[in-house]
């Protein structure tokens, strides 16, 4: 992924923060209509970028709600997995087109990234992170962010927030303008 990327090339940290896009998808998540015909060769820009960063992409029909997902992410970050479980989510979700909201599927991703599964699924069924999740949502939305992903850099009080996925190229540009060192050990372009 091009954040893991940034952050392997340049002395700066990424710090993922939930965001729930869609809180309006009812818990049980819904149905997308028809696909739209492409022409003959189209191809998505997303399904590109994935192909780009070597990542499979097979969208589903259905659209989960992320709430539980995100809520499940904050208890991986708590047991100190939270890198290996986000991307696990997101080749679940986009890789194989599997329901993320769903507790089950959340359960696996966690037995696979070596979390308890059990304790998760308790801290789910209790609400501990939803008002974390619920309260830094909101905080982003005052911040203006109505998109993900987003990305906000930082600098002392500098901040650029660049929405969408973009080409690697553009996050070395910003990082750069915002200050960003390149690590020693990093492959010069």
């Amino acid at each position: 992924m091009r954040a893991e990327r940034l952050e392997r090339e340049f002395d700066l940290d990424v710090v993922w923060r939930p965001f729930e896009l869609h809180p309006e998808i009812p818990e049980s998540g819904v149905e997308r209509g028809e696909r739209r015909p492409r022409p003959e060769g189209y191809v998505s820009p997303i399904r590109a970028l994935a192909e780009e960063e070597g990542l499979p992409y097979a969208p589903s029909r259905h659209t989960p709600n992320s709430h539980r997902a995100l809520e499940a992410a904050e208890f991986a970050r708590e047991h100190g997995a939270y890198a290996p479980f986000h991307r696990a989510l997101f080749e679940a979700y986009f890789g194989r087109g599997e329901d993320i909201g769903d507790v089950g599927v959340l359960d696996k991703l966690a037995t696979d990234g070596g979390l308890d599964a059990a304790a998760m699924e308790e801290a789910l069924a209790s609400g501990r992170y939803t008002a974390l999740v619920n309260e830094l949502t909101e905080e982003s939305r005052q911040q203006g962010i109505t998109g993900t992903p987003t990305y906000v850099f930082e600098s002392g009080e500098r901040r650029f927030p660049l929405v969408g996925a973009q080409d690697y190229a553009v996050f070395q540009n910003i990082a750069q303008r915002m200050g960003a060192k390149m690590r020693s050990h990093a492959a010069q372009p």
